[in-house]
């Protein structure tokens, strides 16, 4: 683990030594006048790990306001995107003064409150429904569509119109973007003349996958080794279509080998990336610096999509294997 490895230290001695600042050579690093050269630290920042150190360096904890330093891991301070859920207590009506019909309100109204500051008016029923419009389908709703909605008097009429828009194949299509631009999606092969390849079968699948409400952890299993399951269907060959969006290299002086390594740091470094929400790539090199990853980890995932049968030669976007699909019409056929 990465403390025992900063109580352990090398050649040099630990990084680390519970209350033994002097002994602790991250620390003497770190105070000493020519570390960093560019960027010292302010003094503050250098008198907060000291006396963490003093302290007994309990792993896990800092004195360091972890919002100010979300961006910039800290000796002590375990990356807080890594660690177990908890439960917060919501704000009771009276802290904001008035009650709200969602918890995540009353958050919102409290730190309002905190601040001296009042909330927005209430949006109205014709910027309600337009706002809802946009973030379940993508596309604004008809003139029609918004008097409708205005003219609904019911106290269920926001609910029943968020149910409406869950059901329309357009909230799939919406859902979708975001998740083709994670997994670089394409229908060409990204280099060169570019030439056309067949990927709008697994994009449809998204599509449609969300329109199903395919639970998340079918989603994820799927376009990582749908193939790989007990006796795969067809559909979940087609999600793993999410491995095979990578861009392929043509260029005739490339080595075939450099081109599928290449493919395989890109499925690593993509897979790391949208379900660890992490700059995997670091660890191609070397331990991370910042996030709890090593080189060794990074291998290890890599390892996994190094059983691939794409050789890395050749330019053609439909390198195999390739997986025959049937549009709607055929199969409705």
């Amino acid at each position: 683990s990465r403390e025992a490895s900063a109580r352990k230290g090398g050649t040099g001695g630990p990084a680390f030594v519970a209350g033994d600042p002097g002994r602790s050579l991250a620390l003497q690093r770190v105070l000493a006048d020519e570390m960093p050269p560019k960027h010292p630290l302010p003094a503050d920042e250098k008198d907060i790990l000291r006396q963490w150190v003093e302290s007994g360096t309990a792993w896990g904890t800092s004195p360091i306001d972890p919002y100010r330093y979300s961006t910039r891991r800290r000796a002590g301070y375990d990356w807080w995107s890594l660690q177990p859920i908890a439960t917060v207590p919501v704000p009771s009506p009276p802290v904001v003064r008035e009650s709200s019909g969602h918890p995540i309100d009353r958050f919102i109204r409290a730190r309002l409150a905190e601040a001296g500051l009042a909330a927005s008016p209430p949006a109205t029923a014709r910027e309600q429904v337009r706002r809802l419009y946009i973030d379940l389908t993508g596309l604004p709703p008809t003139p029609e569509e918004v008097d409708a909605f205005v003219a609904d008097a019911s106290p269920h009429a926001y609910e029943r119109q968020v149910d409406r828009l869950l059901s329309s194949p357009r909230y799939g299509e919406r859902m979708a973007w975001e998740w083709m631009e994670a997994a670089r999606y394409a229908d060409s092969n990204g280099y060169q003349g570019d030439g056309e390849r067949t990927m709008w079968p697994w994009r449809d699948w998204v599509v449609d996958a969300f329109n199903r409400n395919l639970p998340f952890d079918q989603f994820t299993v799927w376009q990582i080794a749908g193939d790989r399951l007990p006796g795969a269907t067809d559909e979940q060959r087609l999600a793993t279509g999410f491995l095979r969006n990578h861009a392929i290299n043509g260029e005739g002086g490339r080595i075939a080998e450099e081109n599928r390594i290449d493919y395989l740091f890109d499925q690593t470094e993509t897979v790391a990336t949208v379900w660890l929400g992490a700059t995997f790539n670091c660890t191609r090199c070397h331990d991370h610096k910042f996030d709890p990853y090593t080189q060794k980890d990074y291998f290890g995932l890599m390892a996994f999509f190094n059983q691939t049968s794409v050789d890395g030669s050749g330019g053609n976007p439909r390198t195999p294997p390739v997986l025959p699909v049937l549009d709607r019409e055929m199969q409705a056929r």
